[in-house]
């Protein structure tokens, strides 16, 4: 019978041990987990600071702008203004804008057809 309990008895230190094994895991996933989200957390923080910051700059173009507006301008010239200086839309509306350089270097390539027809004889 004694060699019974001493089994029992180890059997369960074997017990507590996975169960205290599994709670530490648990806990080291919920630190790790916690962590990048603080890290995610800071990292949207300063990207909408940086979102306020310009959201500030353009009221304050709209407010110089705004004074060089006299009643005789029509909307069609505000709208133009509206558009090409502040880079402002319409609600509702999709715009496509393809940058400079991009637009350049698609100029400069040549197909393959062209390089033949181009070809020194």
């Amino acid at each position: 019978m004694a060699g019974k309990i001493v089994r029992r008895h180890s059997d369960t230190k074997i017990w507590r041990l996975l169960i205290i094994l599994v709670l530490l895991i648990f806990i080291g996933f919920l630190t790790f987990g916690n962590i990048q989200l603080m890290k995610k957390r800071a990292g949207l923080n300063q990207e909408m600071s940086k979102l306020k910051n310009q959201l500030e700059e353009i009221n304050v173009q709209i407010k110089a702008n705004s004074a060089k507006i006299t009643p005789d301008n029509s909307s069609a010239s505000l709208e133009k203004a509206a558009r090409e200086e502040l880079n402002l839309m319409k609600a509702g509306e999709s715009v496509v804008a393809f940058p400079e350089k991009i637009e350049s270097e698609v100029d400069k390539t040549e197909g393959l057809l062209q390089k033949i027809k181009d070809k020194p004889k």
